[in-house]
């Protein structure tokens, strides 16, 4: 099975998203280059998956039919949703060497029949309207330029009455790294997040309805900084947005961002995660 590589939809989806401030093509290099370093690496994404599996509510009709993961990465959903009763998963992700470490993974499972593998990008789907019965999404919207535009294109896919499980970051993600970068330049050096009062707005102008909402921050904590920097360099979760400054400055700038990082009462140092759940219907 080839993974399938479409990467426009329809010249209406183009016209309606903004002038992108990252580029999309060095977000799905970095993922593709960690694909084989993401799962030992991914516990919060990992720990983020898990919740929302949770979350998704059970027993329903609509939990059966064709679902999408979008920004499926190595594919760590695809079984436990299919433990649920769908009966055909879409793995949908904007870097081809994730799907095609997933697609590697899941060769030989008992589920491959079940899976398909698609290269788009999440803003512009290549599914017909109304088609798909649920979409499951971990950790990628985040990386939207433009929720509002992203959201009404999930929808757009979706039929009537269906679930769209997200799980996402909010600001203040990274914040120990954020303000340790800070006393050094004013460079970004921390992607942006989107504010959760922002995204329930979108989901009330789209009409989708919050079926369950949560809110936590988890924390990772290494024992050192070359450990934490290789470690978001495993997951892909590298600096993309605009102004950013190439590389990471240098032996010098690195060890001023050590005297600035703090460390708990251990002496580790913590990277923190505002995670956000939300489980919407369509209307």
């Amino acid at each position: 099975m080839n993974v399938i590589n479409i990467e426009t939809h329809t010249t209406r989806a183009k016209e309606a998203q903004p002038k992108a401030k990252r580029d999309k093509k060095q977000v799905a290099r970095q993922f593709s280059r960690a694909a084989e370093s993401y799962d030992q690496a991914a516990t919060i994404q990992q720990q983020a998956i898990e919740r929302l599996l949770t979350f998704i509510p059970e027993g329903a009709e609509k939990n059966s039919g064709h679902w999408l993961d979008i920004g499926c990465g190595t594919g760590a959903a695809f079984e436990p949703l299919l433990d649920k009763g769908i009966r055909h998963l879409t793995g949908v992700d904007l870097a081809e060497g994730m799907l095609q470490f997933a697609q590697q993974q899941k060769a030989d499972s008992d589920v491959i029949n079940q899976l398909e593998f698609v290269q788009a990008d999440a803003d512009e789907l290549p599914f017909h309207d109304g088609s798909k019965n649920g979409i499951f999404s971990s950790l990628m919207l985040q990386w939207s330029e433009n929720p509002l535009h992203t959201l009404n294109e999930w929808r757009r896919v979706l039929k009537p009455d269906s679930t769209l499980a997200i799980a996402t970051l909010l600001p203040g993600t990274q914040q120990e790294l954020s303000d340790a970068w800070h006393e050094i330049d004013e460079r970004p050096h921390v992607n942006q997040f989107v504010e959760k009062q922002r995204l329930l707005d979108i989901c009330e102008q789209l009409d989708l309805e919050v079926i369950s909402q949560h809110q936590e921050c988890l924390t990772e904590r290494y024992d050192s900084l070359t450990e934490l920097l290789r470690s978001l360099k495993a997951i892909g979760a590298t600096n993309v947005n605009s102004g950013r400054k190439s590389g990471l400055g240098g032996r010098a700038a690195l060890k001023q961002l050590d005297q600035f990082y703090p460390r708990d009462n251990h002496g580790k140092l913590p990277v923190s995660y505002q995670v956000f759940w939300l489980v919407l219907r369509k209307n």
